[in-house]
């Protein structure tokens, strides 16, 4: 009804209608719905003026008509256009015509927009996406296209949420980027996606996840679970890595942060975009390394503790109402301080920021930045910056290799990274390390790993030794019931499958098998194929037996074998006994022969510590050779050759011994029931049940007549016991200290601290003169190059003696310490008043300059007493 009087409004507007053209006639056959007249009319003017824009809108008119068996909104649509398309060009024939029908610019306005309605009325009514698809396509002039986008979006999202993968809104937000849901079809393909990417926490998934997806949301995100993958291990490498891909202001500073107390940072690994970065956080850490710098010891007055370094500066934190018990001892070079301030009890750096606040009993410093918190029978760890690494749940924490944390959760052991990360659950019995191969340990047995595959995403740790032991940093042994696996830094077992015994004494490692012995090329590290009936080694010589005939190599196989050698003996740790047929041969490790007989006396001779230089004795016309290196360095008619240093050898007769040089020339008489071995050219000797020595140095004999063994007092002195007690006797046998100390012990180079009738004296060696006596006891303060101190007692009273400024805190105290550092001293010293229940402390410094006093109570005082 409303197509129909729409139709009739256009054509009844039209104020004459003479049959000028056929152009009027069909518009007149319209109004009265013949349209077959209608349709006569039309083409026979299409035929006549095609170009005609009244044409074409009596065309788009034809096809609309409601009761128009052809009607077709498509068609009336496509008129329409093209009508509008030709009114620019229309002649002035056309317009003459347009205005004989009146019609005028705006019917042809409006007939477009109720063919527009139509069209948008239709897809309305199918509600299809396909239906608002086809309107948008084809009538995109048409005011309603907003509408229909509109809806149409509304739609496509409703099946997208339906389906609800990522895929679906990454397809809706490609193909409809102006939608309303677009913001929300963006938010969910960018979690899901995250999701899916993310999901197994894969460290190359989250590296390719910011490769493809830049500017997800996630970054920041995803970006904290790579570092918390990169640096957990606290690898340098790693660490830069992470630095150098992710410009992230605030992980960047956490991650320098970790270099610094670990490695350290080599600013030269880190891209131009880092300096900036790396500069700012270098001036922070020097303030805080002067800070850390100085040794502080506390004053307390007026209820509070006050810090001051030895130097009497004060320190600018604080004050605080109560401190950790062990800063009372002073020495304190914690760089986090342990402290209650305002009533909260807080860890603070030496800047005064606050690292952790609460409640904990105690807290140690694991380094690496890594502190232990203790509260009850819990730990937990949190770094310097306040970064809690695991919660205070766990009954022990350490930290191994200086990178991972060990905890124990229920009895068991798992691994945690400095980032939190947990790197293996607490489903182990113990983890520990052997050089640098991580062990792991559950009811028995034994799974070796190493930092590389511990850091993967799930590493893997088969349990197979019942033992393992380290043979040095790039290898360990795997033992089983039945066999041995010399396993290598990488993990890869370079054994023969059953290799039932591995040697890796000497420089050639050997494995042996059911079928034999390898050899194996640790340059390389492969085992030969080639399979030996028998070894023989020592550090110098491998002998090899295939068959019935041995091969002997040098102890690294480098050089050119000997070849077709009969047997083989090692003797000592560097020589080889060779015999080939009738021929016999001493081989030294410099290559040099000796000739030797069957049957022969031979012995290998050297010091208890190995030298370069290797001696052999060889029973030779009933005398005694000695060869150095292969050259013979004397004969002697002695019973026996022993060393005593590279230039002197005991020899021995009937049981008693004397010594030769290199010669064999008699240095010292054949009486002594023994010798020793030389240390710096002196030997000590025993005689008829007395001691003495002999000095090689300058072929002095010296006194034979103590009760023990000479001990070194310094590279001039030996300290000696004769029958009154303990002296002092030189290296050119002359006594400086007659025996009279029942102990004597080392002061410096001129003066000694000896122990007579029960008190102790300071006394000088070469003068005769006392420093200091009268001492009924000592203990060292500072023992160091720059400040040798000793607190002193003299009944119940206590000083301070001073190496180089004697007595500089008197012996009037009741008890004295310590507060500085092993360079630099500082003495509280306490005198007690028990009638009054009153206590002065006064502090000295190193010099033994007085610097401040406080008088206090009985009940302050126990505020501030060290209990070490």
């Amino acid at each position: 009804m409303k197509k129909k009087y729409f139709i009739f409004i256009i054509l009844t507007s039209l104020v004459t209608l003479a049959y000028a053209d056929k152009s009027k006639q069909a518009l007149r056959a319209i109004e009265k719905e013949d349209y077959e007249k209608a349709e006569e009319f039309l083409e026979r003017s299409y035929k006549a003026d095609s170009l005609n824009p009244l044409v074409s809108y009596a065309y788009a008119l034809y096809y609309v008509s409601g009761t128009n068996p052809e009607y077709d909104l498509d068609r009336s649509h496509k008129y329409m256009k093209q009508g509008l398309q030709l009114l620019p060009d229309r002649t002035e024939d056309h317009i003459d015509e347009m205005d004989k029908v009146d019609v005028l610019l705006e019917h042809f306005d409006t007939l477009q927009s109720y063919i527009h309605g139509l069209a948008y009325q239709r897809a309305t009514q199918l509600d299809e996406v396909s239906a608002y698809q086809y309107f948008l396509s084809a009538y995109d002039d048409a005011s309603e296209v907003l509408l229909a986008e509109t809806r149409r979006n509304e739609l496509v999202f409703a099946e997208v949420e339906k389906e609800g993968t990522w895929e679906a809104y990454q397809s809706f937000i490609e193909q409809y980027p102006r939608s309303l849901q677009y913001a929300t079809a963006k938010k969910r393909f960018d979690q899901l996606i995250f999701e899916e990417r993310t999901g197994t926490n894969q460290l190359d998934e989250l590296k390719d996840f910011l490769i493809e997806y830049p500017n997800s949301p996630y970054r920041a995100e995803v970006e904290a679970m790579i570092y918390t993958k990169m640096v957990t291990g606290l690898v340098e490498e790693k660490i830069v890595e992470f630095i150098n891909s992710y410009n992230n202001a605030r992980l960047t500073q956490k991650a320098l942060g970790l270099l610094y107390h670990s490695s350290g940072i080599d600013e030269s690994k880190l891209k131009s975009f880092n300096r900036s970065a790396f500069q700012h956080f270098m001036d922070s850490m020097s303030v805080l390394e002067n800070l850390n710098n100085r040794v502080l010891y506390p004053f307390y007055k007026d209820q509070e503790y006050t810090f001051y370094d030895l130097d009497g500066e004060k320190f600018e934190q604080g004050p605080f109402e109560q401190i950790s018990s062990a800063y009372r001892c002073g020495n304190v070079q914690e760089n986090i301080l342990d402290v209650q301030q305002d009533g909260v009890h807080k860890m603070i750096n030496r800047a005064g920021t606050i690292i952790y606040e609460g409640e904990w009993d105690s807290f140690i410093d694991l380094g690496n930045g890594v502190l232990v918190v203790t509260k009850g029978d819990r730990k937990g760890a949190i770094t310097v910056t306040g970064e809690v690494v695991l919660d205070v749940q766990f009954e022990e924490i350490s930290l191994l290799d200086h990178r991972l944390l060990a905890f124990q959760q229920g009895g068991k052991v798992g691994l945690a990274g400095v980032t939190g990360q947990i790197i293996l659950e607490p489903a182990y019995d113990d983890i520990f390390l052997e050089g640098s191969f991580w062990i792991v340990e559950q009811d028995g047995v034994f799974g070796v790993a190493n930092l590389d595959e511990l850091l993967k995403d799930n590493p893997n740790i088969p349990l197979e030794y019942e033992e393992v032991e380290l043979i040095n940093k790039e290898y360990i042994v795997g033992y089983t019931p039945e066999f041995e696996s010399l396993i290598n830094k990488s993990l890869k077992v370079v054994t023969p499958d059953s290799t039932i015994s591995i040697n890796t004494m000497y420089d050639t490692w050997t494995f042996k098998t059911s079928q034999g012995y390898h050899v194996f090329d640790k340059k390389n590290q492969q085992y030969s194929d080639l399979v030996y009936h028998d070894i023989l080694q020592n550090y110098e010589w491998m002998g090899l037996k295939r068959e019935q005939t041995w091969v002997v190599y040098s102890k690294n196989m480098d050089e050119e074998p000997i070849l077709g050698v009969d047997s083989v003996k090692m003797i000592g740790d560097d020589i080889a006994i060779l015999f080939t047929q009738d021929r016999g041969m001493a081989l030294f490790p410099n290559r040099e022969v000796v000739e030797i007989q069957e049957g022969q006396y031979i012995k290998a001779l050297s010091s208890s510590r190995r030298t370069q230089i290797h001696y052999l004795v060889i029973e030779e016309a009933r005398k005694l050779s000695l060869y150095r290196d292969g050259k013979k360095l004397f004969s002697t008619p002695h019973d026996e050759i022993g060393f005593i240093s590279d230039s002197i050898f005991s020899v021995k007769d009937d049981g008693v011994y004397g010594a030769v040089d290199i010669k064999g020339r008699l240095v010292l008489k054949v009486r002594y029931d023994a010798i020793a071995e030389a240390k710096n050219g002196v030997s000590d000797v025993l005689y008829d049940g007395a001691f003495g020595a002999y000095n090689f140095n300058n072929r002095t004999l010296l006194n034979i007549d103590y009760r023990e063994r000479f001990a070194t007092y310094n590279d001039r002195l030996f300290i000696v016991k004769g029958d009154d007690g303990y002296g002092l006797l030189s290296g050119d046998n002359k006594q400086w200290l007659e025996g009279a100390y029942d102990k004597i012990e080392y002061w410096s180079d001129s003066a000694f601290i000896g122990l007579r009738d029960d008190q102790w004296e300071i006394r000088k060696i070469y003068e005769d003169e006392v420093l200091i006596d009268g001492i009924d006891g000592y203990r060292y303060l500072s023992d160091s190059t720059t400040a040798k101190t000793i607190e002193i007692r003299k009944g119940n009273a206590y000083g301070v003696y001073h190496e180089d400024l004697g007595l500089i805190v008197p012996v009037v105290f009741n008890d004295v310490y310590n507060l500085g550092g092993p360079q630099k001293n500082l003495y509280m010293a306490e005198k007690v008043f028990p009638e009054g229940d009153y206590y002065v402390v006064v502090y000295y410094d190193d010099k033994g300059e007085k610097t401040r006093s406080e008088a206090y109570r009985g009940s302050e005082y126990e505020l501030i007493v060290c209990d070490d």
